[in-house]
């Protein structure tokens, strides 16, 4: 049925067998008041501590250990009934906020569960080929020269290296000899563009992007100096094949549809509320005249 492949409905029916489900493990709350002191502890509540102690330390309790569950989810059981009833929940920011991110958890379970066929993934990853594309890349070599050391002589020092350099009279070994020592590397394999631009500073990488391959050029300047450089090696940019990335891809569509299906939900429940705000009355300080 084509109701049944609507995420919303589907949220909303998993909503509502979790709620049947809790009201099973948890009768007392739905009982009638006579019974509000009374903790009911069922099979279903003792399998449940048991799976879930047995999925953390793959085996089951023993009985020493299942008596201290017990034990600690009666104290818990207490507890809670007791704070709820000083009201201990009602204005805690940790406990709302707690609450919301469950309630945004059942649609991520839904979201989770839907099947995504090859047509739907072809569509979105089409539709969001921009996230997808591989960003040119350049590798280079340079030379550093310093303008704390070399003060106004750093680019006049740089530029008197290009000729030799290109002209092969000067190897880059020897070139690196004259310049100034750095952490960076001297060589790097081709590295994104905009990586290049938050290691160097915003001027670096522009000016080496267009550069011609081969040729010493400079100087360019970074967020560290002037540099001589040279490029030696380029990888256009692209958009890889999405069976390459199907994960990356998948797992993007699922956030997306968790979003979009926790927007339905509270679009939903909001038709179901007055939400009235009240006019904003500034404080304003306690001022006495002098």
């Amino acid at each position: 049925m084509k109701l049944l492949r609507d995420p919303l409905v589907v949220f909303l029916l998993i909503g509502g067998g979790i709620f049947l489900l809790y009201s099973k493990l948890n009768p007392e709350e739905s009982s009638d008041e006579a019974n509000a002191d009374r903790i009911e502890v069922t099979s279903d509540i003792q399998n449940m501590l048991i799976s879930e102690w047995s999925s953390r330390w793959n085996r089951p309790p023993t009985p020493e250990e299942f008596q201290a569950l017990l034990d600690e989810h009666i104290k818990e059981e207490i507890l809670f009934r007791e704070a709820t009833k000083l009201g201990l929940d009602q204005a805690d920011t940790i406990i709302r906020r707690r609450l919301a991110q469950k309630m945004e958890f059942l649609t991520a379970d839904v979201a989770s569960l839907e099947e995504v066929s090859d047509e739907t993934l072809q569509s979105y990853y089409e539709e969001n080929s921009a996230n997808y594309r591989v960003e040119p890349e350049i590798g280079f070599r340079h030379l550093y020269f310093s303008t704390d050391k070399r003060k106004d002589q750093a680019a006049s020092d740089a530029s008197a290296l290009l000729p030799p350099l290109n002209d092969g009279s000067l190897s880059f070994e020897q070139a690196v000899e004259q310049a100034d020592q750095t952490l960076l590397s001297a060589e790097f394999t081709p590295t994104a563009i905009s990586l290049l631009g938050r290691q160097f500073g915003k001027d670096f990488a522009p000016a080496i992007a267009e550069a011609e391959e081969g040729e010493w050029f400079g100087p360019v300047t970074s967020g560290y100096g002037l540099h001589l450089v040279k490029v030696t090696e380029r990888v256009d940019g692209h958009l890889p094949e999405l069976e390459s990335i199907r994960e990356e891809v998948i797992n993007d569509y699922r956030y997306d549809q968790r979003e979009k299906l926790n927007k339905q939900m509270l679009d939903s429940l909001l038709d179901q509320y007055e939400v009235v705000i009240d006019e904003l009355v500034p404080e304003t300080e306690n001022t006495e005249a002098p």
